[in-house]
């Protein structure tokens, strides 16, 4: 049987799994992706078409052509680096069929990241344009990658929506507390060293983790400390240990 699944461990020592994406579902959104760019590419022609065929001036054809390789080139080496920033590893098409590109470590891509594998691109649509060497690349190896995937560690996955289901659920707004009584009862909870540490790991690197796999982490660790101490919240998990992580320096911060 084929694995599609990523495990993934957090260094709080939770484990979770990824879904790679197949290369039909890959196709299908660069499909999208490629009729995108060319209506852009199409529309931007008959543009400079208008512009420079209108003019009529001396050299304004090969003008217009310098111009149109130009927006060319843009479009296509960064439409998908612009995406990546922009939407956190997605591009419309990947976005569509709820895809995502991620480090192979499971925390979202950087600039670089994204200018390596689609930089080679050119490599894994060879030979002619075929794409076979980044098809033949994705059968090959475990986690799906195509060469551009490999030389950057990325790998792309798929998005599940409902991950959040049977979620530990918040107490009824009733039994809030007020915003200051709740800040003061975060202070007074007293954690073992060990879920200290672990609150702490989490806060440092939860802007490096994917926002959905972050809440997921989230609501395990306060789970964990909603059933120990009593804990409610009205607010995300990632909120509730942000806030729990804050009171317990502000406690232990010398008077």
């Amino acid at each position: 049987m084929i694995r599609t699944g990523l495990p993934i461990t957090s260094p709080e020592g939770i484990s979770f799994d990824y879904q790679l994406a197949s290369l039909t579902e890959r196709g299908l959104a660069y499909g999208l992706d490629l009729l995108i760019r060319g209506a852009v590419l199409v529309l931007v022609s008959l543009a400079l078409l208008l512009v420079f065929g209108v003019a009529r001036l001396p050299g304004s054809l090969f003008a217009g052509l310098g111009l149109g390789m130009i927006i060319w080139f843009a479009v296509e080496w960064g439409y998908y680096v612009v995406f990546d920033l922009l939407w956190n590893g997605q591009s419309p098409g990947k976005r569509v069929f709820d895809l995502r590109v991620i480090k192979r470590a499971g925390h979202p891509i950087g600039f670089f990241d994204s200018v390596v594998r689609n930089l080679l691109r050119a490599a894994d649509a060879l030979p002619t344009g075929s794409y076979a060497a980044g098809a033949l690349a994705m059968i090959v190896t475990r986690r799906f990658q195509r060469l551009g995937d490999l030389a950057a560690q990325t790998v792309v996955v798929k998005e599940r929506k409902a991950w959040h289901v049977g979620a530990l659920s918040p107490p009824p707004a009733s039994s809030f507390e007020p915003q200051s009584a709740a800040e003061a009862g975060l202070r007074r909870l007293m954690l073992s060293n060990r879920e200290r540490r672990l609150l702490g790991e989490f806060v440092q690197r939860k802007d490096r983790l994917h926002p959905e796999r972050r809440e997921q982490l989230a609501q395990i660790l306060a789970g964990a400390y909603g059933e120990r101490y009593g804990l409610g919240w009205q607010e995300s998990a990632t909120a509730l240990l942000t806030r729990l992580h804050a009171a317990i320096r502000q406690r232990e911060r010398p008077r």
